[in-house]
C-alpha cells in the first residue's frame, strides 16, 4: 500500500470539488419562504350584528322567528320589565307626535300609570303641562291688568271732567281779574269804597286758588295714570316671564322624558341595527331567562361586502409583517389536503397594539375559491391558521444566519 496514484488524487479533488459547488448553487437557488403563522377568522366587510341583552330577565316578547328578514330599526323582542309595553309604545307614538304650542292644555295629555321607571318623568311632564295650563286659565296678571286697565279708563274720565272745570275756573278767573282791575283803577281815583276794592282782590285771590286746585287734582291725575301704566307694564313682564319659565320647565321635563325613554328602549328593546336576516344561536321562547350580555340572536346583513380575514397577530416575528405580503389560510372545517388553502394579501395592519397583539385585514381576492380551484361554502366566524409570507429567501442565507449571530454575539 503506497501512495496513490496522483491522477486518482486529481480526480477525486475536481468530483469533490464539484459536488461542492453544486450544493453552494442549489443552497443559492433553492427558496424557502419565511413564514409567519397566526390565527385568522374569515368574516365580511359588513358583519353579522351580534344582539345582546344589556339586562338579566326573561323574554316578554319575541317578535321574530329564525331566518325571518327583518329592517333596520324593527323590534325583534322585549326583554322583562317593571312596565307595561303597550303603554311604553302609546308612550312613544305620544312624544313623537307633540308640540309644546302656547295652546296646549291639559286634557291633550293621556293618562299612563304603568310605565314602571318611566313614570315619575312623564308624571313630572304632565305636571309642567298642568302648571302651564292652570296659569293660562286663572291668568291672575292678566286679571290684575284688566283690572288696572278699567281703572285707567275711569282716571281719564275723571280728568277730562277736571280739564272741563278747569275752564270753568279759568273763566271766572278772567272775570275777576277785569273786575278787579276796574275797582284797582276806582280805588285810584278813590271812587270806590276801600272795603268794595277788598272784597274784589280777595275774590279774584279765590278764583286763584280754585283754578289752582284743579289744576293740581289734574296733575296729580295724570301722576296717578303714569303709575297705573307702570303697573300694567310690571304685570306684563311678570306674566311673560312667568309664563317662559313655566314653557322652559316644561321644555325641560320632556327632553328628560325622551332621554330617558330613550335609556329604556336601549336597556330593554332588542332592536336590529341593520337590514338582514335573523339567526338564533339557540332555541329561544317568551319567558325564557336571558342573562346580562348574553348574545340572544345575530342579523346577518343582506349586503355582507366582500370576504375578509382578521388577524390578530401576537408580538413575536410581527416587525416582519406589512402590507401587500401573500398570506396563505388554512381554514379548521375544510383541510387543506384535500380542499386546498385560500390565498389573500394583507390589505391593512394597525399601527398601534391592542394589548399584545396586532389587528391585520386580509383581502381574500379570489373569495372562497381555493388553490385547487373549489368553492367553499361560507359561514359566518369560520376560523383556522394564516401563513403570512414574509420573506423569500434561499437555504444559503438561512445557513449563514447561525454563523452571522456567533459573530456578531462575540464581537468587542
Amino acid at each position: 500500500m503506497g501512495n496513490p496514484p496522483g491522477k486518482i488524487l486529481r480526480w477525486g479533488t475536481m468530483i469533490i470539488f464539484a459536488i461542492f459547488v453544486l450544493f453552494i448553487s442549489f443552497a443559492w437557488l433553492i427558496k424557502y419562504p419565511d413564514i409567519v403563522p397566526a390565527q385568522v377568522e374569515i368574516t365580511t366587510e359588513n358583519p353579522p350584528a351580534s344582539i345582546m341583552s344589556k339586562t338579566t330577565g326573561r323574554i316578554m316578547h319575541l317578535m321574530v322567528s329564525d331566518k325571518q328578514q327583518v329592517k333596520a330599526g324593527e323590534m325583534l323582542a322585549v326583554m322583562e320589565n317593571p312596565a307595561s309595553f303597550e303603554e311604553v309604545r302609546k308612550l312613544k307614538n305620544f312624544i313623537d307626535t307633540f308640540n309644546l304650542r302656547s295652546d296646549v292644555k291639559i286634557e291633550t295629555i293621556p293618562d299612563f300609570y304603568n310605565l314602571g321607571e318611566l313614570q315619575t318623568p312623564y308624571e313630572t311632564f304632565r305636571k309642567s303641562v298642568s302648571d302651564i295650563d292652570n296659569f293660562i286659565k286663572n291668568d291672575y296678571y292678566n286679571a290684575r291688568i284688566n283690572a288696572v286697565n278699567e281703572e285707567l279708563r275711569e282716571l281719564k274720565t275723571y280728568t277730562a271732567r277736571l280739564q272741563e272745570n278747569e275752564k270753568f275756573y279759568n273763566e271766572n278767573y278772567l272775570i275777576e281779574l277785569n273786575k278787579f282791575r276796574r275797582d284797582s283803577a276806582l280805588n285810584a281815583g278813590k271812587s270806590i269804597a276801600p272795603a268794595d276794592y277788598e272784597n274784589s282782590k280777595q275774590a279774584l285771590i279765590r278764583q286763584q286758588i280754585e283754578l289752582q286746585k284743579v289744576r293740581l287734582d289734574i296733575s296729580a291725575k295724570n301722576i296717578e295714570m303714569i303709575n297705573k301704566r307702570q303697573l300694567i307694564e310690571e304685570y306684563s313682564i311678570k306674566r311673560s316671564e312667568e309664563l317662559d319659565k313655566l314653557y322652559s320647565n316644561a321644555r325641560e321635563a320632556l327632553k328628560n322624558l325622551r332621554a330617558e325613554l330613550s335609556i329604556w328602549e336601549n336597556t330593554y328593546l332588542l332592536v336590529s341595527p341593520v337590514e338582514g336576516q335573523v339567526t338564533f344561536s339557540r332555541y329561544w321562547s317568551v319567558n325564557q331567562l336571558v342573562k346580562k350580555d348574553e348574545t340572544v340572536m345575530s342579523v346577518v346583513p343582506d349586503n355582507p361586502g366582500n370576504y375578509i380575514g382578521k388577524i390578530y397577530l401576537k408580538m413575536y416575528k410581527s416587525g416582519k409583517v406589512r402590507e401587500g405580503q401573500i398570506v396563505n389560510i388554512k381554514l379548521n372545517g375544510y383541510p387543506y389536503m384535500e380542499y386546498g388553502m385560500l390565498q389573500g394579501v394583507i390589505r391593512s395592519k394597525a399601527l398601534v397594539p391592542a394589548g399584545d397583539s396586532y389587528l391585520i385585514e386580509v383581502e381574500l381576492k379570489n373569495g372562497l375559491t381555493t388553490l385547487y380551484n373549489r368553492t367553499l361554502e361560507f359561514t359566518q366566524n369560520m376560523t383556522g391558521v394564516a401563513e403570512i409570507i414574509t420573506d423569500d429567501r434561499s437555504l444559503l442565507e438561512k445557513m449563514i444566519y447561525p454563523f452571522r449571530y456567533l459573530i456578531s454575539r462575540n464581537k468587542r
